[in-house]
């Protein structure tokens, strides 16, 4: 089978890659994104790689459960981390309404049970979802441009003995006191994606 680049290019990482979920998936956004701006990416083949680019660090460091994704936008990396590691958890934060309702109606096109998606800001989310603190072994985000504002938002949210993972493009910045990088990794990114690295932190002693 021809695989568009993207999908191939998650094989080429992990053969077990969920192939047809993640077509399904990009072609839905993709659709949606005509007429509500839901991803930069006009194109299929662009969306097909933003899709990727959300998956594939966890591919690399495959996710303990449950995972909470702060600021999931619409569903990335929720969607595709529910589908590559069916038997994991996954909650998604996102305030703004629109990318709120494709996430939701994606998961349910894609039969994704272990998803939900919660239309709340990470600093509101637990007034009126208290069950959230403290429960999730692996917390991520995908646009971070300040490490040490996102590990306080992830901390009410974090598991004792979890982590914190982010995507981080060329680097990442120092965590700050009580928290330790655990793990910096570099790996290739999708075809049309610059230089990538993830980071991993955990609570420190200090």
């Amino acid at each position: 089978m021809n695989l568009p680049g993207a999908w191939a290019y998650l094989v080429g990482v992990d053969p077990g890659t969920p192939v047809a979920a993640l077509e399904q998936l990009a072609r839905e956004l993709h659709r949606w994104n005509r007429s509500v701006r839901l991803v930069g990416p006009r194109d299929l083949d662009g969306v097909r790689t933003q899709v990727a680019d959300a998956l594939v660090p966890f591919l690399h460091l495959p996710p303990a459960g449950p995972v909470l994704d702060i600021g999931c936008g619409p569903g990335l990396p929720t969607l595709p981390l529910a589908a590559a590691f069916p038997g994991v958890e996954v909650v998604g934060l996102e305030p703004r309404l629109k990318r709120v309702a494709f996430a939701r109606h994606a998961a349910r096109m894609l039969g994704l049970g272990g998803v939900r998606i919660v239309a709340a800001r990470s600093e509101d989310a637990l007034g009126r979802n208290p069950e959230l603190a403290g429960r999730f072994a692996t917390v991520t985000a995908r646009a971070v441009a300040d490490v040490s504002g996102l590990l306080a938002a992830a901390l009410p949210y974090l598991a004792p003995g979890g982590r914190v993972v982010l995507p981080r493009g060329r680097g990442t910045a120092d965590p700050g006191p009580g928290w330790v990088r655990a793990d910096l990794r570099t790996y290739q990114p999708p075809p049309g994606a610059g230089p990538r690295t993830v980071a991993v932190f955990t609570r420190g002693h200090g």
